[in-house]
């Protein structure tokens, strides 16, 4: 019984810790349960890191897969799926100031600050689904996280999953009836 507890306190210790935040939009009008089929498109840009496409596009198909969503051509398919990604480099500049010195009834003396610079990276992830009779989006799930170093391949590969994991908990969207 302590193991399952301390299993719970750390799980929640560690989602509480994750700085991954996700967003949803989709068409409501849209009848997403009628739907079964997906594809999945991206062309690689010049000097993209294929890696990570190639994992990212693993995933989303892991995950729709799990949802019996089966993948097709383009051409046959009622769901595309196209993915962005962008990273900024980020810089956070925080000052802290703290007065020396006391007397009875005050603080006194000098004020001193002290500066401390974050450099980080942000990264930002968005899945659009897109209905190809018209081109047009019908979902989308944006995730953005600061982003860590993950030494090995495979630790790129869980981190990834965990957020298209995240980002596509909401697929398809629970459309309430009119």
């Amino acid at each position: 019984m302590k193991q399952i507890i301390v299993a719970v306190f750390i799980a929640l210790l560690m989602s509480a810790c994750s700085s991954l935040k996700v967003n949803v939009d989709y068409d409501p009008e849209f009848d997403f349960t009628s739907k079964k089929t997906f594809a999945i498109v991206h062309y690689n840009k010049e000097g993209e890191d294929t890696l990570f496409n190639d994992r990212l596009i693993n995933a989303l198909e892991q995950e729709l897969f799990s949802k019996n969503y089966i993948k097709k051509e383009k051409g046959e398919a009622e769901l595309i799926f196209v993915f962005h990604v962008n990273v900024e480099h980020k810089t956070d500049i925080h000052t802290d100031y703290v007065r020396l010195g006391y007397s009875r009834y005050h603080y006194a003396g000098q004020m001193m600050a002290t500066t401390r610079t974050y450099k980080y990276k942000k990264g930002t992830l968005v899945i659009d689904v897109l209905n190809p009779k018209d081109d047009k989006i019908v979902f989308r799930s944006i995730a953005t996280d600061i982003l860590k170093t993950h030494d090995t391949p495979q630790k790129r590969t869980e981190y990834l999953n965990n957020v298209i994991k995240e980002a596509m908990k909401d697929f398809p969207p629970k459309v309430q009836a009119k």
